[in-house]
């Protein structure tokens, strides 16, 4: 079976710290993969690195078969939910939806029916007109998480996604 994620010997130099030392793994199809580790463990670097966000200083990584370094040819297949989730504070829900739908290319047909799914299954249809800024904390980060789906990617990249997030959201979340 081919690896849809395939790292070897990956590593992140910032001056004299090595934030990622060597590391090597396979995704394959189906499967979810945590990084697990204490702050400044390299998860975050990690993940910037496979999202084509930040260079590796040495080693290969591959998404679908395409290096991390080819951003335009892995863009369109991944989804990147990161720590700080770039929404924007003065568009509602559904602004910031469909601003990310444009980013990927999705067509107005295929987008009514992505946010109208992501809406109801994040429990944020009630809330399509609300300013995210007026969101509470996991509210924002549904939100975060169905603009990073809204293209379907085959590949989702979630940098912490519950941090900070209230117990009932986190498992809604979760769900």
């Amino acid at each position: 079976m081919t690896a849809v994620v395939s790292v070897e010997q990956l590593s992140r130099e910032f001056g004299a710290i090595r934030a990622v030392n060597r590391l090597s793994l396979q995704v394959h199809q189906g499967e979810l993969f945590g990084l697990v580790g204490s702050d400044g463990a390299g998860k975050t670097t990690t993940i910037r690195m496979l999202t084509g966000v930040l260079d590796a200083t040495s080693g290969n990584a591959t998404i679908l078969g395409h290096p991390c370094s080819h951003l335009d040819a892995i863009r369109g297949e991944i989804g990147y939910m990161s720590q700080s989730f770039g929404l924007y504070p003065d568009l509602t829900i559904a602004e910031n939806i469909h601003f990310y739908a444009s980013i990927f290319g999705v067509t107005k047909d295929e987008e009514k029916e992505r946010t109208e799914r992501l809406l109801s299954a994040s429990n944020l249809a009630q809330f399509r007109d609300r300013k995210a800024d007026n969101l509470s904390g996991g509210m924002k980060q549904k939100l975060g998480l169905a603009c990073a789906l809204i293209h379907t990617p085959k590949v989702l990249f979630l940098d912490e996604p519950t941090n900070g997030v209230d117990p009932v959201s986190r498992r809604a979340f979760w769900r």
